[in-house]
């Protein structure tokens, strides 16, 4: 034991030594554009040392391949089977010499950040290394998996970058299966799914480290994680090399399991993006996601196979991936389709939101995850925070009343014709007294007006409503605020060539009533095609003709994290404020 133990030692001094040549280049390469480059310039940026950084990426990258290369060659095979020591020690003295050419380098790209003065100033490199470590260790671990998996070093190199990629390949097919749903099922949100998913089962920032890059210090968590993951492939690399058919070496891939998992695995990529990035019919979709699957799995077995007739086996294995994909699928439409037609009773809805806003949903959740619910307190915040967004949740039960309305209208009807306001999808998201969510996302069938009317007539009743007036323009109906903070609130006439006011700010006090006059008005008689101004950003129809407008800022306001802004477009609703600024 203790003999063997020595000569482990003995050969990875050696095999240190003789990477000598290595260390070199990598440190001249390094240093030059770290350090020299910079100094030669006189420049000092964070750019030369991200570039050293990519570089360390590159040449443990390319010495992986180097050093495991010998399980390619036939004769390399032979020279290293007469050796005391089997492929797997071989394996891990690579494994081990990469980890000390990457710490080696890592710490250049230190110095060099200290020289140049960006280490604490510019660029927190320690901030960076807490995610590239990790990586640079998984990666060396993964390459030395992918050479005894491949059969040569290029396919090697390939599935190294594949097997790196595999927790990302994973999210973005079953992304792609949410995605199927969302076509399938009306109001259900692939984005919203997965962020529930992601956040709930699958913690992607953590498989990769980047919930650690400049939000989180370093824990337990962070060490047990990679751990995990090292052990794992550990495990893998140790039964994979005894299992090794060294009789395939030069073959694409060793392992025929291993190649029929990339192959169907990588087919279904190109047609994932396709089918979450395009718009159509859902027929004609899973035709062209079925022919691109098809055609991406042909390809890559083809070349994996080097020959046009692919086996028998190949396509046997393609039809049971297909065929379980395609169950999944179901499975998860035939889960989902029951709660297609769930609305809340509105006693139940603590706020409520509609609009073409996706993402807002997304920063509640967190909120009320973290919160443990949607306290009053919390929920003001939450006001406070999205009113400079033009983002209202709405919270009187008579408008929640009539956004569970609306939503059961959506459920029977997506048609809507908004003329000249293409209309894509419309939101509506439920937070519950329970602090459980309901988000839906149902997309409008334009130019089919045979929905206009009753959708247009709910619509009003919400952009008629006290709530929204008061919500969207709070500095100037809510009275507390307006005498607390009305030396803040400022008031520009502009058009579309710029400051049009000789007086530069309006008066404030003087010009208030008039538009609240002329807002009251507007909201009472707005009913024309009210579904449309819903939908839209700031509750209004487009404006194209009318080129002067207030500018309305609030600068500094307490718990505001910018300046509000806000415009006033001076068409012919606004005639009392017009009269008042003296345009006709």
């Amino acid at each position: 034991m203790e003999q063997r133990k020595n000569n482990f030692t003995s050969l990875l001094l050696y095999s240190l030594k003789n990477k000598r040549n290595w260390f070199l280049l990598s440190t001249v390469i390094v240093l030059i554009t770290t350090i020299l480059i910079p100094f030669i310039l006189g420049i000092k940026d964070t750019f030369f040392i991200i570039l050293g950084i990519v570089e360390v990426f590159v040449l443990v990258f390319v010495n992986c391949l180097v050093d495991n290369s010998f399980l390619h060659n036939d004769s390399k095979l032979t020279y290293y089977k007469s050796k005391p020591f089997s492929f797997r020690n071989q394996i891990f003295i690579n494994i081990i010499n990469n980890h000390v050419l990457t710490g080696f380098l890592l710490l250049l790209i230190l110095l060099s950040a200290l020289v140049q003065n960006n280490g604490i100033n510019d660029i927190d490199v320690f901030e960076i290394y807490k995610v590239v470590i990790p990586w640079l260790s998984v990666g060396i671990f993964l390459s030395a998996l992918s050479s005894i998996l491949s059969g040569n070093t290029v396919a090697a190199g390939l599935m190294t970058i594949f097997n790196f990629a595999l927790p990302g390949i994973f999210y973005l097919i079953i992304y792609f299966v949410f995605s199927i749903l969302e076509d399938l099922v009306i109001g259900f949100s692939a984005r919203v799914l997965m962020e529930y998913f992601v956040d709930v089962f699958y913690k992607l920032e953590y498989i990769y480290f980047v919930v650690y890059s400049y939000s989180r210090t370093i824990d337990a968590l962070y060490f047990v994680i990679l751990g995990l993951i090292i052990a794992l492939i550990t495990f893998l690399i140790t039964k994979m090399v005894k299992k090794r058919k060294n009789e395939n070496t030069g073959s694409f891939m060793v392992f025929d399991g291993y190649k029929y998992f990339v192959a169907v695995l990588a087919s279904l990529i190109i047609p994932a993006f396709f089918a979450v990035e395009t718009y159509g019919s859902v027929a004609s979709k899973m035709i062209v996601v079925l022919l691109l699957i098809t055609l991406s799995y042909y390809i890559i077995i083809a070349i994996m196979e080097k020959a046009f007739r692919i086996s028998k086996l190949s396509v046997k294995v393609f039809l049971v991936s297909m065929a379980a994909f395609i169950v999944l699928t179901v499975t998860t439409v035939l889960i989902a389709n029951p709660y297609k037609n769930t609305v809340p009773d509105p006693e139940d809805v603590k706020a409520a939101y509609i609009g073409n806003n996706r993402w807002q949903h997304t920063e509640i959740s967190r909120i009320i995850k973290h919160e443990g619910g949607l306290s009053d307190e919390k929920l003001s915040e939450i006001e406070t925070y999205y009113r400079n967004r033009d983002i209202i949740l709405f919270t009187d039960k008579g408008n929640i009343e009539s956004i569970t309305r609306m939503h059961k209208e959506l459920l029977n009807n997506q048609s809507y014709d908004g003329q000249d306001v293409y209309m894509n999808s419309i939101v509506i998201n439920y937070y519950m007294n329970d602090g459980s969510t309901l988000v839906r996302d149902y997309s409008i069938k334009n130019n089919d007006s045979t929905g206009n009317a009753k959708k247009d007539e709910i619509a009003s009743d919400i952009l008629k409503s006290e709530e929204l007036k008061n919500k969207r323009f709070f500095y100037l109906y809510d009275e507390n605020f307006y005498q607390r903070n009305k030396n803040i609130i400022k008031l520009r006439l502009r058009n579309d060539n710029g400051v049009y006011s000789p007086d530069d700010y309006i008066n404030v006090d003087q010009i208030r009533p008039y538009l609240i006059k002329d807002i009251d008005e507007m909201f009472k008689n707005n009913s024309d095609r009210a579904f449309a101004a819903l939908n839209n950003y700031n509750f209004e129809l487009p404006r194209y003709k009318e080129t002067q407008y207030i500018e309305v800022s609030i600068i500094n306001e307490a718990n505001s994290p910018k300046e509000f802004y806000q415009t006033f477009y001076l068409d012919d609703r606004f005639a009392d404020t017009k009269e008042f600024l003296g345009i006709e």
